[in-house]
């Protein structure tokens, strides 16, 4: 076993470790953020989650089921992300040092890019911003729209993202788990992953997660807006994305993943980093 792998193993392991002790299930310390000269404060998962208690689940079992998957979820993020298996380099730039890389997993196409911001100060800010579903817009081309529709805990959420490439393109949407892992003081892991959601829509094609196959046994009810029972917004599906986030002494290494039947997003029109700066200074 050569030297990638075994960091790839040790990486995972620490992953399941960490989800199999401490994942979702228990209410969140608070993370101490250190001051920062921002002009803006972001608000905390803690904040976020006071603001939609009033889409708390009350159903345990179903919550006991989406901690289980999501636990699954990171660490299916994990090794994508880490892993160099069968992906194409698609471009690199030196503008902080980036990478983009694409791979076909089946027929299921998962992309993903790398870089680097350099000011390690900011990193609790950039866990806020990345959670926030406020902010999604920013982070993505063209026009996104996410909300929060179930919540369990400040770390766990079932997300409602509508998204489209340009004016003249219709609307899409999905609806996914999301959990947020603080691994480490210096690394976390924000993983979505949509589970079979019942909500709805009109179409009888019939969605499947093609990384994530327990997704497809976690059944969930939605009840959803006329839009979507109408069939007027497009259905799609989002097998997994998320971020990666690791703290270094001067900087952070982020990495963020996709995969979403029904869509592949232009990457090379992504500037996730360039987001962050305007934001944060």
């Amino acid at each position: 076993m050569n030297k990638f792998y075994i960091q790839v193993v040790f990486f995972l392991l620490s992953i399941f470790v960490y989800a199999n002790n401490e994942a979702l299930a228990t209410e969140p310390a608070p993370r101490k953020d250190k001051k920062s000269k921002s002009k803006v404060r972001y608000s905390t998962s803690e904040e976020i989650y006071e603001k939609n208690k009033d889409r708390l689940c009350t159903d345990s079992e179903e919550t006991k089921q989406a901690i289980k998957l999501m636990n699954e979820a990171v660490i299916h993020l994990a090794y994508h992300a880490k892993s160099e298996d069968d992906y194409e380099y698609r471009k690199w730039s030196s503008d902080y040092n980036k990478t983009f890389k694409r791979k076909k997993h089946g027929d299921t196409v998962i992309q993903r890019i790398s870089f680097k911001y350099d000011n390690s100060s900011k990193y609790n800010e950039i866990i806020n911003l990345f959670w926030n579903p406020s902010f999604a817009n920013n982070f993505n081309n063209g026009s996104v729209k996410r909300k929060i529709v179930r919540a369990y805990n400040p770390n766990l959420v079932i997300i409602q993202q509508r998204y489209k490439n340009g004016f003249r393109d219709h609307w899409k949407y999905f609806y996914a788990l999301a959990a947020k892992f603080d691994v480490t003081e210096e690394k976390a892991i924000i993983a979505m992953t949509s589970p079979n959601i019942n909500d709805h829509h009109p179409s009888e094609k019939e969605y499947k997660n093609t990384i994530i196959e327990s997704a497809n046994l976690f059944k969930i009810d939605i009840d959803s807006s006329e839009s979507i029972r109408s069939g007027k917004l497009e259905k799609t599906f989002l097998n997994i994305a998320g971020f990666i986030i690791e703290k270094n002494k001067w900087d952070i290494d982020i990495t963020y993943l996709e995969s979403i039947d029904g869509h592949i997003s232009n990457f090379n029109k992504l500037f996730i980093e360039k987001a962050l700066i305007k934001l944060l200074h």
